[in-house]
Formats: structure tokens, C-alpha cells, sequence
């Protein structure tokens, strides 16, 4: 099917939605969301999407939200247009942009679409998992300031993680072998045998490198996510950012974000949003989901 901007947007809606009823327990919707999705947008068009068709959706909105937040992070000064809401550098920045941040230049000339949706959507998943780093993950990605890790004598690390471990089980088991020694045995008795244990053997250089190594990048992610927690947006400073995108006391918006900005997680996804107006209509919709106007 062609992906118009009308159905762009209420698939996002939909998304989103679940998102709010909680359907999306890490990072992508559950069986139930994916259900609830594909048979309110067949109502609202008349089109049958597959949980293929949506997660596939999911994953390129995913895509382009990670890719348009980068831009957004990299340009500075006055590289902002506000009235169309593109970023607006000069050739030179948008190519190297073009080699650094694959897929970037589709928005060159046109912003990202239905944001506020997504900020919901995405707004506490980090694409490249930055901020949310977990050694215990099945595929951890270690941010760019924590890799340290070195390749030992110069051999690729690039086994699975079963293989990995299959090799140090292995070791292992060498490490208890036991050797068996049988005295000669003469015609009249038969002696007891004697069983020698031979000392374990010293792990070998790579290997304890390597558990340091490991040591040293779970220590410093752990480092690293206590001091991005410890950081934040105070509420003081996102209610000063709700005046500015123009929520005035007293105003529905302005009643809506005193709730929800209780919540770190909150005020840290709303500040995601890059213009006022993406904010306010954001606070609308917020207020308008909890009240029903």
C-alpha cells in the first residue's frame, strides 16, 4: 500500500494510543496492540494492515524519529526555521550530515511528520539505546564515551554469545581434569590405584583480560546511568518552557502539564518536542485524552 500522509498519521495515532494504554511493555508494541492497531485503522479506512505491516512501520517511524532527533541535536546557532520547522543549514553541513547520519537527507526540505505522536511513541526509547544501556540485554550497545573495550592479541571478539561462553565452559571442564595413575600390579595383591589431581591451571592471559574488560564496561554503564539520572529537567524549568510554548495559567493546557509534569519521564519526553506549537497542541491532546473534550 502507498504510505499517505493521511494514513501516516493515523497509524501514528493508533500507535501512540497503545503506547498510552500501556501495550508496549519495551520496545515495540505487544500482540494486543498490535490487534487494537490494525483493526481501528481497518475501521477508520478500510484497509487491513498485518502485524508484519506494523511492526515494519513501527521500526522506519522508529528509524526516522532517531535520525530527525540527531539532526536536530547537531544543528546549532540560528540553523532553525521556524516557520516551515526545518532545520536550516548550509550545504556543507547537510553533506557531511548525509555521511554521518545515513538517511538524513529526506528532511532537508521537509520536517518530521506527526512528532508530537511520536515523541509518545519513542520519547523514553533512545534508538541507539544511549541512555539506556544494559549489560545484561540481549543486544547491549555500549554508548560511544564507554568504549574502551580493546581487541586482545589481536583476535576479532566477534563470536555469539553462547559460542562465547561455550569456549570458557569448555575451559572449564580442562581445568578439573583429573589424571588416573595405576602402580604395576604384581601376581599375589592387587594395590589400591592412586588418583592424582593435577592443579588447576592458571586461566590464560586473554581470558582474565577479558573478564576485566567486561568488569570495567558494566562498572562504568553503571556509572554512567546513575549520572544520567541523577540529571533531569526540574519542574520549576518545564513549567517555565509551558508558559513559553503558550499554555497561561489558568488554561487547560496549563492544567494538564501541573499533572503530568510530576513525572520526570514526562518532562524529559515533552522536551523532546522541538517548537513551541508541536508542544502546546501536544498539551491539547493531553488534556483532551484525560478529559474527553
Amino acid at each position: 500500500m502507498e504510505w499517505t500522509d493521511n494514513y501516516n498519521r493515523i497509524v501514528c495515532e493508533l500507535m501512540a494510543e497503545q503506547v498510552r494504554k500501556g501495550n508496549r511493555p519495551n520496545t515495540h508494541l505487544n500482540t494486543l496492540g498490535y490487534n487494537e492497531v490494525s483493526a481501528r485503522f481497518f475501521q477508520m479506512t478500510g484497509i487491513e494492515l498485518s502485524k508484519t505491516q506494523i511492526k515494519n512501520k513501527w521500526d522506519r517511524l522508529k528509524n526516522d524519529w532517531s535520525i530527525w532527533n540527531k539532526l536536530v541535536r547537531n544543528q546549532t546557532g540560528t540553523g532553525w526555521d521556524i516557520a516551515r520547522g526545518v532545520i536550516n543549514m548550509d550545504n556543507e553541513w547537510w553533506k557531511k550530515m548525509k555521511m554521518d547520519v545515513p538517511g538524513s537527507g529526506k528532511f532537508k526540505k521537509k520536517p518530521l511528520q506527526n512528532q508530537d505522536f511520536l515523541g509518545e511513541m519513542f520519547g523514553d526509547i533512545s534508538n541507539d539505546e544511549s541512555d539506556h544501556w544494559n549489560p545484561m540485554s540481549d543486544n547491549p550497545i555500549i554508548p560511544d564515551s564507554q568504549k574502551e573495550f580493546e581487541n586482545i592479541d589481536g583476535e576479532g571478539l566477534e563470536e555469539e554469545d553462547n559460542e562465547f561462553m561455550h569456549d570458557w565452559s569448555y575451559r572449564e571442564e580442562e581445568d578439573d581434569e583429573v589424571q588416573e595413575v595405576s602402580p604395576v600390579v604384581d601376581n599375589r595383591k592387587r594395590k589400591p590405584r592412586v588418583v592424582l589431581e593435577i592443579p588447576k591451571k592458571p586461566k590464560s592471559s586473554t581470558a582474565l583480560q577479558i573478564q576485566e574488560q567486561i568488569t570495567k564496561i558494566a562498572n562504568s554503564a553503571e556509572s554512567f546511568t546513575s549520572r544520567k539520572q541523577a540529571e533531569g529537567v526540574s519542574i520549576k524549568e518545564v513549567m517555565d518552557v509551558v508558559l513559553d510554548c503558550g499554555a497561561e495559567y489558568g488554561s487547560n493546557e496549563h492544567d494538564i502539564a501541573t499533572q503530568l509534569f510530576v513525572k520526570k519521564e514526562q518532562r524529559e519526553m515533552f522536551l523532546t518536542l522541538p517548537t513551541k506549537e508541536i508542544r502546546l497542541n501536544w498539551l491539547k491532546r493531553r488534556y483532551n485524552d484525560k478529559y474527553g473534550n
